[in-house]
């Protein structure tokens, strides 16, 4: 027996350390499902960056506005509440309740700018498309879309429990704590499985509030986020998975502060006699089924996604009660979203002549919004949907591949809102309206294998805004409602696997046209609407460098340039005002990123990267520019069988950037960006 055993033990133990050895010194293959099949990145013809869980952990990255910063030409605009998502310089306007950015978690939209703060936990992949991609998206993706999978339970027991202790540099140190665990529960042997997912984040943050009020806890943050995934594989052909997500959070908002004016602070430091106060309760349900038959895979996914957040915050800011009828600004969104899609693909293969989809898409949504201050806007949207949407590839000869894509989408949004400005002597008025469109998202796209490692690509695609409801400012019906707006993005790339597969490089180069875009107007210092008044451009470059020069050593590279501005914008009366050939607020001329990990045998690792932007105007008027910033992040650590531990350090150098800027009570208001914070993350698997 001990004769038999010892040589397949010795083959797999060369197995094992040739895999090993592969993982070190070959780049990953990443398969995707931007385009809503599995493939390979490399493979499709579009500006497509992908994060594994691997690099979201080796780089210490917890939150979605935390990743871009590792991607060119994708900016997060942060405020207290919410992250506006930016791609290539295509944002929505200041008010908007919707993204121009389409956030997919497991497949399911999340709609609006509020819903977009997330904390990443137990994450199997990240996708950011960049470019519109209305033919397989539809609606609100005009800037692109990020999609986060989370990952599924397997079929062998196991999981991990982890802790991590951490501190802002500011106010004498100020300590960060995050716990959780992961389990993976066989149920029945190859059948059913289970996986959990649990963790809390809290600190006090790095803001201390030295003003009259009682609340000293400026920017204290408590994130409790959890996922159950139950997976049901009753045969090969079949696949479905129910996914449970629920968050609970509370956050301190006070991050903002005057730098100048007779109400001005310190660094990480902010004096209000108000409260500073959101907070987030949110649950979804996921129901995801796959059958792979002989011929096609058909593919359901159907999700409800429930969200509440209420906050609060001093409507002036300063020490002082300067706004006796309306000291405290509050506001609260209640969504509920459900969605449906069903499509069906050809099985994929090699030597295939012609691939395929198809699909519908289903979608509901119940929304309301409050906002009190001096006038309060309360409003209920009833929006609902559906969408016919096709995608082809032909593979004509060897070389060439030819997609062409097309959705036909209808939008009907229907608002109703009361606004009760008693306070103003205006009394109570109430407004009502639909907006409504049916609109074609095509795409086009070919591409050219110079070699079976190299490929060229030229693609062309519509964007499609969805239009809405001023749920903010909007005193009169006439005033209530903006239609959509639409733009063509032209993109030219390749794409390149070399050195026998140690060396990425991919290079784009893209043009967007921007129609009826939706902008925001004032018609008094108190009033302001939405309207679809300007055109705006965006072009640029975007290059991602990926090189394994030794075994062990990673070095990572990009770099994103852009130009965006308004084209055709001019205002009359209150804050009349020529945009045209302005810059388009929060879209840097410059992105960039730079990186090198190093990984032993024996499971030591160290790593660095630089990541950075240039300066950006922080309104349409360009009267206010932000300051550039080059931030260094660091880890180092440990990977074992059974522990991991490692070190990090985000914005080594403490540099003092702000996210936001705005003149406000005799100063200028800023939101302050994070300083920096180190900690100690230890793991035990089982």
């Amino acid at each position: 027996m001990t004769v038999v055993l010892v040589p397949q033990l010795l083959s797999v133990g060369v197995c094992a350390a040739e895999e090993k050895k592969d993982e070190l010194f070959y780049l990953e293959p990443i398969v995707v499902t931007a385009e809503k099949t599995a493939q390979d990145v490399q493979r499709i013809p579009g500006s497509v960056s992908a994060y594994t869980k691997s690099v979201v952990e080796e780089r210490h990255v917890e939150k979605l506005y935390e990743l871009t910063d590792y991607v060119p030409n994708v900016f997060v605009k942060k405020n207290s509440t919410e992250n506006i998502i930016s791609i290539r310089g295509i944002s929505p306007m200041q008010g908007s309740l919707f993204s121009a950015t389409g956030l997919y978690v497991d497949g399911v939209n999340y709609p609006i700018h509020q819903m977009q703060n997330l904390d990443f936990i137990d994450i199997e992949r990240v996708e950011v498309l960049k470019g519109p991609q209305g033919t397989l998206y539809g609606r609100n993706s005009e800037a692109g879309v990020i999609n986060v999978i989370t990952s599924s339970p397997s079929n062998e027991f196991g999981g991990k429990v982890f802790g991590e202790i951490g501190m802002w540099d500011s106010r004498g140190g100020v300590p960060i704590y995050k716990e959780g665990g992961i389990v993976n529960l066989p149920l029945v042997e190859d059948t059913l499985a289970m996986k959990v997912a649990v963790q809390n984040y809290t600190t006090d943050g790095w803001m201390e509030n030295i003003g009259p009020s009682s609340q000293d806890d400026a920017t204290r943050v408590r994130h409790f986020n959890g996922r159950a995934t139950t997976r049901w594989t009753p045969s090969d052909a079949w696949d479905i998975s129910l996914i449970l997500q629920g968050q609970d959070e509370t956050d301190g908002i006070g991050v903002y502060r005057f730098i100048d004016g007779p109400y001005a602070t310190g660094r990480n430091e902010i004096a209000w006699d108000g409260p500073n106060k959101n907070s987030v309760d949110a649950n979804a349900q996921i129901l995801k089924a796959e059958y792979h038959g002989t011929d096609v895979d058909i593919t359901s996914v159907t999700g409800r996604h429930s969200y509440s957040q209420d906050y609060e915050y001093d409507v002036d800011m300063t020490p002082m009660n300067l706004y006796s009828m309306f000291p405290v600004f509050t506001a609260d969104y209640d969504v509920e979203v459900w969605s449906e899609e069903f499509r069906i693909a050809s099985k994929p293969g090699k030597n295939r002549r012609f691939d395929w989809l198809t699909g519908v898409y289903l979608y509901g949504e119940d929304i309301q919004t409050g906002n009190y201050s001096m006038t309060d806007h309360v409003t209920d949207q009833d929006n609902w949907g559906a969408a016919l949407f096709a995608q082809g590839t032909l593979h004509m000869w060897e070389r060439w591949h030819f997609n062409l894509g097309g959705r036909v989408e209808y939008a009907r949004l229907e608002g109703e809102k009361t606004v009760n400005a008693a306070m103003m002597g205006m009394g109570v008025t109430t407004m009502a309206d639909t907006v409504d469109d049916t609109v074609f998202l095509p795409s086009a796209s070919i591409s050219y294998d110079l070699t079976p490692e190299v490929m060229t690509y030229g693609k062309v695609s519509r964007g499609y805004l969805s239009g809405g409801f001023d749920s903010y400012f909007a005193m009169t019906e006439e005033l209530f409602s903006y239609d959509p707006e639409y733009s063509w993005n032209y993109e030219v790339g390749i794409k390149s696997k070399m050195l026998d597969n140690r060396l990425m490089v991919n290079l784009a180069a893209f043009y967007i046209d921007v129609e009826d875009k939706q902008v925001a107007e004032y018609v008094s210092p108190y009033e302001r609407y939405f309207v679809n008044a300007a055109k705006a451009e965006s072009y640029g470059v975007e290059l991602d460098v990926q090189y394994k020069p030794l075994p062990g050593l990673t070095l990572t590279g990009s770099l994103g340039y852009l130009e965006s501005e308004i084209k055709d914008w001019t205002t009359e009366g209150y804050n009349a005002w020529d945009y045209s050939g302005n810059k388009t607020p929060g879209a840097p001329e410059f992105s960039y990123a730079a990186g090198a990990i190093y990984r032993w045998e024996s499971g030591f690792f160290v790593g660095a990267d630089v990541v950075g932007l240039s300066s950006y105007y922080a309104n349409a008027e360009n009267d206010r520019k932000l300051d550039g910033r080059t931030l260094i992040n660091a880890r180092a650590g440990y990977e074992g069988e059974r522990f991991d531990v490692m070190l990090w350090a985000r914005n080594i150098f403490d540099e003092d950037y702000e996210e936001r800027s705005m003149s406000w009570m005799g100063g200028t208001l800023i939101q302050q960006g994070e300083p920096c914070s180190f900690g100690l993350l230890v793991a035990y698997k089982f």
